[in-house]
């Protein structure tokens, strides 16, 4: 019995208790984006560089729905001495992450030569469904990004197999939180604060808020931080509610980061928090020698 209340609380330390998959799910939706321009913008920019692959790692079917799930590939121009992995749209209701990883693809088709030591792997959206639907759901009423232990949806499934063996020097996933308001960051398993309390500080340096009031029973944020042990996403994987970012930091890399803007700022203004957010970290940790993302 103790045993089963640790692990809820666990469980609940890193997700919300009232997320999670829907039941009771409407599959009719309007279509509210456009993925076919999307994925346009994202092989124009693809194509203008020759260090830059844009590869299907799994197609995407529901009922009257089928898309590719692409990842695009940065090489550098020297040895790549570190490996970046980002990822956004694991909610479709998010839009500032997938908005950021598209800019970030074309920053990096634009300028590829100030990048020669770091390779990119970017997933620009991995909820395809919900990002055109606006949902933070796939089309079967899942969050992808409570199915990383199970992988019983498609999206998750194609991310594990693509992902699979790999490793990472750094990680960072781009979320938005409908409820907060300010932006917060969520570290795994690192005890060295030092590179999110410094972005964060110019975060709010520049007039953003930072969020204080998200609480899960034991962990909350700590002037926009939220510091997660490894022995909570342990606790994640055994109760099957690992998000992607507890995935990454358990198989993939020492450095995982979750990014999360409030979505009642501009959405220029959330995709500038994005950049600047991820500069920083990137920056810190070496992975990139210049604060490269342009305003």
């Amino acid at each position: 019995m103790r045993k089963s209340v640790f692990i809820y609380f666990a469980a609940c330390l890193l997700v919300s208790c009232a997320s999670g998959h829907e039941k009771q799910f409407d599959t009719s939706l309007p279509e509210i984006r456009s993925l076919e321009s999307y994925t346009e913008t994202l092989l124009s920019y693809v194509e203008s560089n020759p260090r830059l692959e844009a590869k299907v790692i799994g197609v995407v079917e529901y009922r009257n729905f089928r898309a590719e799930l692409y990842a695009v590939i940065f090489t550098p121009p020297g040895e790549a001495l570190h490996t970046v992995l980002v990822t956004g749209g694991v909610h479709g209701n998010e839009p500032a992450g997938a908005d950021f990883t598209l800019s970030l693809v074309q920053t990096l088709a634009d300028e590829s030569t100030d990048f020669r030591s770091t390779s990119f792997e970017i997933i620009p959206i991995v909820n395809l469904w919900g990002w055109v639907h606006d949902s933070r759901f796939n089309y079967n009423g899942k969050d992808i990004n409570r199915d990383f232990s199970s992988f019983e949806t498609q999206e998750a499934a194609i991310v594990k197999n693509y992902l699979s063996g790999r490793s990472f020097d750094f990680v960072i996933d781009h979320h938005e939180d409908p409820h907060a308001k300010g932006v917060y960051l969520y570290q795994y398993g690192n005890r060295d604060t030092s590179a999110a309390r410094r972005v964060l500080t110019e975060v709010k340096t520049l007039g953003y808020p930072l969020e204080e009031e998200v609480n899960m029973i034991i962990l909350k944020t700590d002037n926009g931080l939220i510091e997660a042990p490894m022995w909570g996403l342990r606790y994640m994987r055994v109760t099957g509610q690992l998000s992607i970012t507890n995935y990454a930091r358990l198989k993939l890399s020492d450095i995982v980061y979750t990014v999360e803007t409030p979505v009642n700022l501009p959405i220029a203004e959330r995709i500038k928090i994005h950049r600047l957010i991820f500069a920083g970290l990137a920056e810190h940790a070496g992975m990139i020698s210049v604060s490269f993302i342009k305003e």
